[in-house]
């Protein structure tokens, strides 16, 4: 039992003071505390507000050839809603509060090395602000960056250009035709190894005739299947 509760009690009792009260009559103390632990207490009930939405907003940063390499600020608002609910009991019932919170950001971003647009290129990024996140992706871009974010600032360091890498590994991965027998297509890659394909159509169908150019295609992508070492 709650000590203050008992004192509650007790002092209860003090609007009698003023009248006749004999002090030679104890107070039944245990009494007292038994039926105030057979009493009900109504406890509220605790609140918890419940966000019910999340408004997202996003906007693109475009840079092309002559802009420069740090883009103006754009404005982004987010919008956050919830609901305060409390029971308050029969006949009330539940009673909500509804509530608001609004986020806002204006990030830019800040490209930390030169990099080479040719004209009519343009590279697009989208930031995006979903209650306190903020976010950023590439939308189209000719190169590729690493990102480091500083509250607001994007700041990206490009690397290779994303076209040029993808341009040099499918030639890396291209094997040309360097024989073309009766019965094979042997093809050299550029790491040194060799891929062997049967050739297509085969050796000549009558004795003596001679085919050249066994149907070979010039090149093969570099695929395991058959590979011969150096």
């Amino acid at each position: 039992m709650n000590i203050k509760a008992i004192f509650g009690l007790l002092l209860g009792f003090a609007p009698c003071a003023s009248a006749a009260v004999n002090f030679d009559q104890a107070i039944d103390v245990k009494a007292v505390i038994r039926q105030a632990a057979a009493a009900e207490v109504q406890v509220p009930e605790a609140r918890f507000p419940m966000v019910t939405d999340i408004t997202r907003d996003c906007k693109k940063i475009a840079f092309t050839q002559n802009d420069p390499l740090v883009s103006a600020e754009v404005s982004l608002t987010s919008l956050e809603t919830s609901q305060d609910c409390q029971n308050m009991g029969y006949p009330v019932g539940q009673i909500c509060t509804p509530g608001y919170r609004t986020y806002s950001e204006t990030p830019k971003i800040t490209i930390m090395a030169p990099r080479e647009l040719k004209p009519g290129q343009k590279e697009v990024f989208e930031v995006c602000l979903w209650g306190s996140f903020l976010s950023l992706k590439p939308v189209s871009t000719v190169y590729k960056y690493s990102v480091n974010q500083i509250l607001g600032n994007f700041e990206l360091t490009p690397s290779v250009p994303a076209r040029a890498m993808e341009a040099a590994k499918s030639a890396d991965d291209t094997c040309s035709l360097v024989m073309d027998s009766n019965y094979s297509c042997i093809y050299q890659c550029k790491d040194g190894s060799y891929v062997s394909k049967p050739s297509p159509f085969g050796p000549a169908p009558f004795p003596g005739m001679n085919i050249p150019f066994h149907g070979c295609s010039s090149t093969v992508p570099n695929t395991p299947l058959i590979t011969i070492l150096n």
